[in-house]
């Protein structure tokens, strides 16, 4: 009877979980199209989280590699912390404004939609961030990506 029970259990989950991949209301990598289907205020949720986790990402990697580098010295946490308060600086318009920059950028490249949203948002937030890494932070390694430059690598991919 236990074995019986124990199979039935097994089956009802590999069957909830083998739904669950078939589950079309919810894509798992959303192509860039589902943009335009979006309201204004699930994309400002959306692009707002995207800026605070790069802007903590950038934050806290700076500060722990600069911390590493200097050997914890308590200069080197002053500089730290120097360096956290410029990246929690880096984007520093309201988030509407990137929100109309991707909707700007979408309408200009429509060949970009094919494109995973989740990519395609990165990509924008490191055009976003590129100038302020480098003027605010002194990261001049940092590659200047541009919109165009985006556009350009969708071109290529759908031709």
């Amino acid at each position: 009877m236990k074995k019986l029970l124990v199979l039935i259990l097994c089956l009802i989950i590999f069957i909830s979980f083998s739904e669950a991949a078939a589950d079309k209301l919810t894509p798992r990598d959303p192509k860039a199209e589902m943009w335009d289907r979006f309201d204004m205020a699930f994309k400002s949720v959306l692009i707002g989280g995207l800026l605070v986790g790069y802007r903590e990402g950038v934050a806290t990697g700076a500060a722990s590699e600069h911390r590493r580098v200097k050997d914890d010295t308590m200069m080197s946490e002053a500089e730290a912390e120097l360096l956290i308060s410029r990246a929690q600086e880096l984007f520093n318009k309201p988030v509407s404004f990137y929100v109309q920059e991707a909707d700007r950028f979408m309408q200009l490249h429509p060949e970009c939609k094919t494109m995973q949203l989740t990519q395609l948002l990165a990509r924008l937030v490191s055009v976003w961030a590129a100038q302020p890494l480098k003027k605010q932070m002194g990261y001049e390694f940092t590659d200047e990506t541009k919109y165009i430059d985006i556009g350009r690598e969708c071109r290529e991919v759908s031709d």
